[in-house]
């Protein structure tokens, strides 16, 4: 192709891709706006296990699992939803002792991270770590076999944080 005849072509391809990529920069820009104005919450992490491992440290950055408060903060996360969870199979006191474990250890990493993490247990807390760019930091627990058949446990997970209990988890209940 003839040098004089490839230069229009090449300017004309420009010209109509820029466009494109102004309008893409744009929505771009619009998502960040809104994701940095909105309160993101991730609903669901299965980290808690983890945490229990006095080795494992969330404020630094894991080339494993799935988060960490680096990433966190990267992806401009407002709250996150710690799980509490055990096998079904471990009923009783054990279950209790258990999720009390991992409980404790959620509770513990905000302790431990007062910078970057906010313990909430309510809409309002979890707008004010917006506001104080804290990550707000709440728990739930899946599975009502985790309360040993005492209802006073439930009222021990409430008063320590949890703020939702799943009535099951992973089995048929029979």
């Amino acid at each position: 192709m003839n040098r004089a005849l490839a230069m229009p072509s090449v300017c004309l391809l420009v010209l109509l891709i820029m466009p494109s990529l102004a309008a893409a920069q744009s929505v771009s820009d619009q998502a960040k706006k809104l994701q940095t104005t909105s309160i993101v919450i991730d609903t669901h992490d299965d980290t808690t296990q983890r945490l229990l491992d006095p080795k494992f440290d969330l404020s630094i950055r894991h080339n494993d699992g799935n988060i960490d408060i680096p990433r966190m903060k990267e992806g401009g996360l407002s709250a996150i939803f710690f799980s509490i969870w055990i096998s079904s199979k471990t009923l009783g006191p054990d279950a209790v002792k258990k999720s009390l474990d991992q409980i404790d250890a959620v509770r513990e990493l905000v302790r431990k991270n007062p910078n970057d993490l906010l313990l909430a247990t309510s809409a309002a807390d979890i707008r004010e770590a917006k506001k104080q760019h804290k990550i707000a930091v709440l728990m739930g627990v899946e599975g009502g076999h985790m309360m040993g058949n005492d209802l006073s446990v439930l009222r021990t997970f409430a008063a320590l944080g949890v703020r939702y209990m799943t009535l099951t988890h992973m089995d048929n209940i029979e």
